[in-house]
């Protein structure tokens, strides 16, 4: 499957509101005043969690194989492990199947669960970078269509349901916060609010062990990282999608990096406060805002808690819990 040439369109996120299951619209928002008092400003958190799969990824993979995915067909991703759940159940709602690839080092948890939606799992590659290539040659060699997360506008719809929610709501805010991975929640929240709420910094936040969108969204090409080190698996990334590095140019103000130690310390402060539990991606965007008294200062600011998938032992190990 090749990617399709048209831009991400504020007006096919409204269209996919229509085709997302029901389980992943209208997530709650979460805040805390204790949160506040540390970060300086009113924090709201579109608790994307709040869902079956635990993650944003349903609204987007659900968009796409509602349009695109046919009864009795096969289509191949490549997943840390969200993305995978997400393509499962909308596949499954689709009457299809996904062969998923994944990194060696892939969450336990992760693959159990994309396994339990029903998706064949093959870990190949000790990165998801890797495991993306394994899985294209896979899809090649095998003429079944690949569905790259982030190249598909479609997908980036789907995640934009999320900023829809957030103005159809009537929130205020002047900022909001996303972590950068394959760059469709950013694309997706990004076009929505320039064409709604245009005044709304979006702000992209990458591992600073996983910099790649960040160092080619500055760059304005495409930068490939050579290596990764970061706990904040979602946003593990070597190598940006090259027309999701093009829409978020066009839809984002600026990118930043924090490194994992800031990103740690922003997760057990999220747990502390809220009680949410979120992965590094959430930790990450928190971490930001804990460093940058420049975005929004004193005035509301949005975060997504973009997953909650991690195991015992992370939780344990991270935040203290159990």
């Amino acid at each position: 499957m090749t990617e399709l040439p048209r831009d991400v369109s504020a007006e096919r996120i409204v269209e996919a509101a229509k085709f997302i299951d029901p389980v992943f619209l209208d997530t709650p928002i979460v805040t805390s005043p204790a949160l506040d008092k540390r970060v300086g400003r009113p924090v709201l958190i579109k608790d994307e969690s709040a869902n079956p799969i635990g993650s944003f990824k349903g609204r987007g993979a659900d968009n796409f194989c509602q349009i695109h995915a046919k009864s009795g067909s096969r289509l191949v991703c490549a997943s840390a492990g969200n993305f995978g759940q997400g393509l499962a159940w909308g596949a499954r709602r689709a009457g299809a199947n996904v062969v998923v690839f994944a990194a060696t080092t892939a969450s336990p948890i992760k693959v159990e669960r994309m396994r339990a939606l029903g998706a064949e799992v093959r870990l190949e590659g000790a990165d998801f970078d890797a495991a993306n290539a394994a899985a294209k040659r896979f899809a090649a060699d095998s003429g079944l269509p690949f569905v790259e997360d982030a190249a598909f506008p479609e997908i980036a719809e789907g995640a934009g349901t999320i900023a829809r929610e957030l103005t159809q709501a009537g929130l205020d805010f002047d900022a909001i916060v996303v972590p950068v991975g394959g760059a469709a929640l950013i694309n997706g929240i990004g076009t929505w609010l320039k064409h709604a709420r245009p005044t709304v910094e979006v702000v992209g936040v990458c591992a600073a062990g996983a910099p790649a969108y960040k160092l080619s969204f500055d760059a304005g090409r495409l930068i490939v990282s050579d290596k990764i080190e970061t706990i904040a698996d979602g946003i593990a990334v070597r190598e940006p999608v090259e027309t999701a590095l093009r829409t978020m140019r066009r839809v984002v103000d600026r990118a930043l990096l924090v490194p994992d130690d800031e990103i740690l310390a922003a997760m057990r402060l999220l747990y502390e406060t809220t009680g949410l539990v979120a992965e590094g991606t959430t930790g990450a965007a928190l971490a930001v805002l804990l460093r940058q008294s420049n975005i929004a200062p004193g005035r509301p600011v949005v975060i997504p808690n973009c997953g909650a998938n991690l195991t015992i032992e992370q939780k344990k190990t991270w935040l203290g819990i159990g």
